[in-house]
């Protein structure tokens, strides 16, 4: 399977059309049937598409003839949450862990179905790991933030969640959490106005508006709770908690008849409506009925999904020499290199960003990997050893005194484009310009320490023998 046509295939899956990327699929299995990338996105489209039993049959076919795949141990291990399986889904997740310990989504997934398991210390430890792990993820601190609310610790849960309301504004399922958590901390006014937040994010969520109307009832603010109920009923009349909550404002209103025919509406929707009978028969019968308002008291975690890497595409890398320098390292070099530049000043950083010799760069990984097919261009070199080295020699010693600087020009391009343009063409000046750009480049990394790996680096890649 070409790289093309895995990439096609994935976003198929991606964008939820599961029909054409597994029949694309199952004509790539017809010719290579042990082709593992396409077994991996065919068990991928059979989990989404809810055929869980023969999903699981896929991932442990591929486990069979590599234990040791990450990618496959984990989507088996959500197939066997989705299945109910939660012990065997923990075990899974736990085996890929020791295999790859920074896969920070395993962590996430493992304390989800240990809150589902009601296992909260287990589930506080895995969100503990998580943060530790990614700071930054919003989801852990408002999954977090339900563990300490299942655990009564509702201080620590309003701190939770605001550690993930600060991270991902725009979520509204955690100002809904956040603002229920106000609400069982007796700070109605408040919540309200987290109510209102997750509302004007998400303006279609019933249970938001349902319970903003319910704390305004509780605040004695009728007017707008009736409002909101009207606005659930006018979008969604078979209700039956929003015709039980418009009633019980309107009985508190006064509106006695008006209340009665609301619970009776709401007991036609849902006919074992115990919330709606309750009131029915309080205002009935009570001389001082007390009205119960319906919520939705569910915290919202993050659902558990198949996030997955696809495999990289297998190429066969060029062998030998070219210029004098091992090919094996100049490329692992090349790899070195690009995590290097995240060392860089950040306006040396952009400058790098922007400038096209950062697209020769990855043009010298890509044919050094066999991306571009084997290059007439070095295959058929025939020129003297020494006469390649000696302008590479010539050009880092006229950077080295100051006689020209690289970084006065990022391009750093010989005549004729840039590498994606020719496609192909990997020759002498386009190396050489290279290292000699990449000489001065380590004169800007700011840690000593960085700078001296650097440096050696530099030496080990570009050693050729005299």
């Amino acid at each position: 399977m070409s790289v093309i046509e895995m990439q096609k295939i994935a976003k198929l899956i991606k964008d939820g059309d599961y029909e054409n990327a597994e029949e694309l699929l199952k004509g790539i299995l017809e010719e290579s049937p042990h082709n593992r990338t396409a077994r991996f996105l065919f068990g991928i489209t059979l989990a989404r598409t809810g055929m869980l039993e023969e999903a699981e049959a896929e991932f442990l076919n591929l486990l069979e003839k590599d234990p040791r795949d990450v990618e496959a141990l984990g989507v088996l291990a959500i197939v066997y949450r989705w299945r109910g399986k939660f012990k065997d889904a923990l075990g899974v997740f736990n085996e890929a862990i020791e295999l790859d310990p920074t896969r920070v989504e395993f962590y996430r997934y493992i304390a989800d179905i240990q809150i589902l398991e009601k296992n909260l210390k287990a589930a506080f430890m895995a969100y503990a790991k998580v943060i530790e792990c990614n700071p930054e993820m919003a989801s852990a601190y408002n999954n977090l933030g339900i563990v300490y609310f299942e655990m009564n610790d509702i201080d620590k849960a309003l701190a939770a969640f605001q550690q993930a309301i600060s991270r991902d504004g725009g979520n509204a399922k955690f100002y809904y959490n956040y603002a229920i958590a106000l609400e069982a901390n007796n700070q109605l006014q408040e919540a309200v106005r987290e109510y209102e937040i997750a509302v004007g994010i998400d303006p279609y969520w019933t249970a938001a508006r349902l319970n903003l109307g319910s704390a305004l009832a509780k605040l004695k603010q009728l007017d707008k709770a009736g409002g909101t109920f009207d606005v659930i009923l006018d979008e969604d009349p078979l209700s039956a908690e929003a015709w039980n909550n418009m009633g019980a404002v309107l009985a508190m209103q006064g509106y006695k008849e008006e209340a009665i025919r609301h619970f009776a509406r709401a007991l036609e929707e849902c006919s074992r409506y115990d919330l709606a009978q309750r009131n029915m028969d309080s205002i009935k019968h009570d001389a001082e009925p007390k009205f119960a308002f319906a919520v939705a008291d569910m915290l919202l975690d993050e659902e558990m999904s198949i996030l997955f890497n696809l495999p990289k595409p297998e190429f066969e890398p060029l062998s030998g020499d070219f210029m004098g320098f091992e090919i094996p390292h100049l490329f692992e070099f090349m790899k070195y290199l690009k995590k290097m530049v995240d060392f860089l000043p950040k306006e040396r950083r952009a400058m790098f960003d922007q400038s096209v010799i950062r697209v020769n760069m990855e043009h010298i990984i890509n044919t050094f990997m066999g991306r571009r097919g084997i290059l007439r261009e070095i295959q058929d070199l025939r020129l003297k050893q020494q006469t390649l080295i000696d302008p590479i020699k010539e050009q880092i010693r006229k950077i080295s005194s100051g006689q020209e600087s690289a970084m006065d020009d990022p391009s750093g391009l010989p005549e004729g484009g840039t590498g994606e343009e020719r496609r192909g063409a990997l020759d002498m000046e386009e190396l050489v310009d290279f290292l000699a750009y990449l000489e001065t480049l380590s004169s800007s990394l700011p840690e000593p320490a960085v700078m001296d790996r650097f440096i050696q680096k530099m030496k080990t890649a570009v050693s050729v023998p005299g």
